[in-house]
Parts: C-alpha cells; structure tokens; sequence
C-alpha cells in the first residue's frame, strides 16, 4: 500500500478515536486490549523475516518501543475516568489532545531520527508505533480502571439472548 494512504487512514482513525472519546465512552476490556494486540502481531509479521540488525536498527527499535509505550501512559493518565450507568467511561481532556500531538511530533522526529542513523524502512511500521502507543494507553487506564473499583463495560453483542434475571 502506497505511504500516503497509510498516513492518510492513519490519521483519519485517529480522528475518529479522539472525537469519539472527546465525548465521553465506555470503558470495555476487550476494546482496550485487542486493537493494540492486533497491531503489534502484525508488526511481528512485518519483522519476523527481517535478518539485518545493524546497531542503527536495533537502537532506533528500542527507542521506538520506549517512546510509544511511554506517550500512550502519559496519554492513559491524562484521560479522565468516571462512573456511569454503573460502569466505567473514559474522556479524553485537553491535556489528552496535547499528549497526542506530542506524541505525533515525536514520531516525526523518530522517522527522520532514524533515516539520520540509518535504520531501515523495515524497523519502522507504522501499525508497530501505534499499537505500542495504544498498549501504553491500554496499561494505564486498564490499570487506573481496576483501582478505581467501578466495574468495566461489557458490550453484549449478542443481542438474541435472553436478559439475566435475578431471583
């Protein structure tokens, strides 16, 4: 697929993250870790035959690792967390909006980083930076979530089963 329509759904679905979560949605287990989990078994795919590890290459991957788990935490602290319903909600914040610009201008710096080193096309996925930033927003709201005692929402998708009754 052509780099530009990568960047370009990229940002689209970042977009529509931050929209969504500007307004307010539940927190669900299975949506905090699966996106992330999905992303990062393809970015093994993508390096499982890989066979050339200069240092540049393993230095940029170590740094990449760093830096989008670490701007995922800070952006997981930064969203607010709240009971409704009974449930667990998120919302991002400003500070949130902040952190995810951040988080872009260091990948901007990575990327030209790492061509300044040398590293190659190969260590640089997108989908591996991504899904390394949202396991990083996923760790610390996951983990804020479960200290706060308020249970996480379940989405049913099932919708022909018949409603739990209480005896």
């Amino acid at each position: 697929m052509h780099p530009a329509l990568i960047a370009i759904a990229v940002i689209a679905i970042i977009v529509f993250v931050i929209v969504r979560r500007f307004r307010g949605e539940p927190v669900d287990a299975k949506d905090l870790a699966v996106p992330p989990l999905i992303l990062l078994a393809i970015s093994i795919k993508d390096l499982w035959g890989f066979d050339h590890w200069t240092a540049a290459n393993i230095i940029f991957l170590a740094v990449s690792v760093a830096v989008g788990i670490g701007f995922g935490m800070l952006r997981g602290a930064s969203t607010v967390l709240f009971e409704k319903d009974g449930t667990l909600h998120q919302r991002y914040t400003v500070r949130t909006l902040i952190v995810w610009a951040l988080s872009l201008a260091a990948s901007a710096c990575l990327h030209f980083g790492a061509q300044a080193i040398g590293a190659e096309e190969a260590v640089r996925p997108v989908t591996l930076s991504i899904g390394l930033s949202l396991l990083g927003e996923a760790m610390t709201c996951g983990w804020r979530g479960l200290q706060s005692g308020v249970p996480f929402s379940v989405r049913d998708t099932d919708t022909t089963a018949a409603p739990l009754r209480r005896p």
